[in-house]
């Protein structure tokens, strides 16, 4: 349905030219001047949030200049949004710029009451005769919650005079409405020092002597909340640190005794599970862990997350792990705790949903997502009261069938089982969308992120319903896991593709992960290797659907590999390809096919022309993709039944 102007309105402010247009004033130009593509440049800047609620209004900024030293006198701005395939508003307005003229503009859209819709808005420059000399788009969310559709970004940097205003509108640009606040505490046993009260002025040093004013924080929360960002405070769920363990004077405490020990039959360790991160100037470099089904020790963590909330907007809780370590025992050589069934628990994995579960009822209203690192217990994630379900993966971990997790596909089955398993602990019952951490170029030390690594890596995550956590601080990108040491930045192309990325999963999350499960299809691509299962070499055809769609994504792997760690930066970018002949089988009645993709500078869905035939492996489709790069979406209207 597309809605006119009349009945939404869109005002146009065109800093100093003092006209206000509306979407029922169509104003057209007398003349056509000889401008061509690229004398008139058009840019989006941004939205002014990341995730609007149901009824609020969508503002966005752009610039336009005028490059040539020729007056642009009878130019129209149109602004088309579409949502999916469908356009749903469209209004315009003349534009005027003198030679060599910068403006910046400033538009509002009212969208549709509609909870958890993704959309494309267009803006496009035309001369007198209907030629298009610019365009640029951007995507908008409309979600009452982030926890559907996460885009999970991070700070760590919490120093006296930090541009925290700036650096969460770096991070708006990305759509990104989820922050976790890294390292922000003073110490993982008592995130806030027991001496705070409040004050904006006070602070702390965290473990490694870093002085964290609270101040920052305070800044940083303040801004994001402003965005429609949401605030999640890091912490691990089970670690102490060297002073939680004695008193003033030297004795052991209580918290003695909720200790994790290597049990006697595991030759990973012996004695206290414990870890050392580093000099610590306090005395604080070690990490204990505590056994997270111990009571006390959950009554004492629970009671430091929720004293958080006293002095400290955060929304929620962001809890961490170290992975799984094997068999472990309590002091006492005992057994963790029970299951739900009565049988005893001796690996930390398995403690995760009891832990999860009470951490959330103790909670009450504020959000909690959680890390199961390496996918170890993510199956007590899955069925938990989590609000995010978030994992960083390392390539060595292997999942429950012993399928190591280094490859695209590898990271895809695990983003699909956790949508399936999250199912009835998801707020409508189509699943939780897994938050992916995985360290692309870890061991680079000089330069630049590798796109084609970074790219491929999201296009394979996006693709199967998860979503990405690597951008944050303002613009940068993670490649190491202890986030203050992550110095290899983005160049501008990199930048460039990650917006682009951005927009595009965010008009898109209705197609991406919003109820769709994975497809068995036969795909074919005349003169072109397709892989169903993600092979190197090949373009990997994968297939999903949901009650309204049949859904092929082209992921290109042709020239490259299929493994998702790019330790120092050396893989190469696939080949592009041009013209793609593709038969896709199905059985479905298939009305209208459309592509969108990130490789694009337009995030507009375009219409392909397609045939109908049949052979001996069935029925089938087949049409022309114009061009992958990357990352292709195709999506197919069935007819309604």
């Amino acid at each position: 349905m597309k809605i006119s102007g009349k009945r939404m309105c869109l005002a146009l402010c065109i800093a100093g030219l003092g006209i206000l247009g509306t979407a029922a004033g169509v104003i057209y130009a007398q003349a056509a001047g000889a401008f061509a593509a690229g004398d008139i440049t058009l840019l989006i800047a941004g939205t002014d949030k990341a995730r609007y609620a149901p009824g609020e209004t969508v503002r966005l900024e752009a610039a336009v200049e005028n490059t040539t030293d020729r007056r642009f006198r009878s130019g129209t701005l149109e602004m088309r949004v579409f949502h999916l395939e469908e356009e749903i508003f469209s209004s315009q307005q003349e534009i005027v710029l003198d030679k060599g003229e910068k403006r910046k503009l400033s538009l509002e859209w009212q969208p549709p009451e509609t909870d958890f819709q993704g959309y494309v808005i267009s803006l496009k420059i035309t001369d007198g005769k209907e030629r298009h000399i610019a365009q640029d788009t951007i995507g908008a969310d409309v979600s009452s919650s982030w926890v559907k559709f996460p885009r999970y970004g991070y700070v760590c940097s919490y120093e006296e005079k930090e541009e925290a205003a700036e650096k969460i509108a770096l991070m708006n640009r990305y759509h990104i409405n989820a922050i976790e606040y890294y390292d922000w505490q003073a110490l993982h046993h008592q995130p806030l020092p027991q001496e705070y009260t409040g004050g904006a002025a006070e602070g702390w040093e965290d473990w490694s002597g870093r002085r964290i004013y609270a101040d920052t924080i305070k800044d940083y929360i303040r801004a994001a909340k402003e965005r429609g960002m949401v605030n999640m405070a890091y912490n691990m769920i089970y670690a102490g640190t060297d002073s939680f363990f004695t008193d003033a004077a030297g004795n052991p405490v209580a918290a003695e005794d909720w200790k994790l020990y290597f049990a006697p039959d595991n030759d990973r360790g012996e004695g206290e599970f414990s870890f050392q991160m580093g000099a610590s100037p306090s005395g604080n470099g070690s990490l204990y862990f505590m056994n997270p089904l111990n009571p006390d020790w959950q009554e004492w963590l629970f009671a430091q997350e929720n004293r958080i909330f006293q002095y400290l907007d955060f929304d929620g809780w962001h809890g961490d792990t170290v992975g799984e370590w094997g068999k472990m025992t309590d002091m006492e050589g005992n057994p963790l705790g029970t299951d739900e069934k009565g049988e005893p628990v001796w690996y930390v994995k398995d403690t995760y949903r009891q832990f999860l579960n009470a951490a959330k009822e103790a909670l009450g209203d504020k959000y909690l997502s959680f890390n199961p690192v390496g996918g170890q217990g993510i199956e007590q994630a899955n069925t938990s009261r989590a609000d995010v379900l978030y994992t960083e993966f390392w390539p060595w971990d292997q999942d429950r069938e012993g399928i190591a997790y280094n490859t695209y596909s590898a990271l895809a089955g695990e983003v699909e089982r956790t949508m399936e398993e999250s199912r009835p602990f998801s707020m409508d019952g189509k699943g939780k969308s897994l938050v992916v951490k995985a360290y692309i170029n870890y061991y680079k030390t000089v330069g630049s992120m590798n796109a084609p690594a970074v790219l491929l890596c999201d296009a394979a995550v996006y693709a199967a319903g998860g979503s990405r956590l690597e951008l944050g601080n303002g613009d940068s990108m993670l490649h190491v896991e202890y986030y203050p040491d992550d110095k290899i930045p983005m160049d501008d192309a990199l930048k460039a593709s990650m917006r682009r990325m951005a927009d595009f999963v965010t008009a898109y999350e209705n197609l991406l992960r919003d109820g769709q499960t994975r497809i068995q299809r036969t795909v074919e691509i005349q003169g072109t290797p397709v892989s169903a299962q993600g092979e190197s070499d090949a373009v990997w055809a994968y297939t999903k659907a949901d009650e309204a769609y049949e859904i092929l994504h082209l992921i290109n792997l042709c020239g490259t590999d299929n493994e998702w760690r790019d330790e120092r930066g050396k893989k190469a970018a696939p080949l592009p390809l041009n013209g793609l002949r593709v038969k896709y089988y199905t059985p479905e009645e298939i009305t209208g096919i459309w592509l969108a993709s990130p490789d694009e500078e337009s995030a507009v869905s375009i219409s392909l022309i397609f045939e109908k035939g049949e052979d001996d492996n069935g029925r089938y489709l087949e049409f022309e993709v114009p061009s992958l790069q990357y990352w292709d979406l195709l999506y197919m209207k069935k007819q309604e039944r």
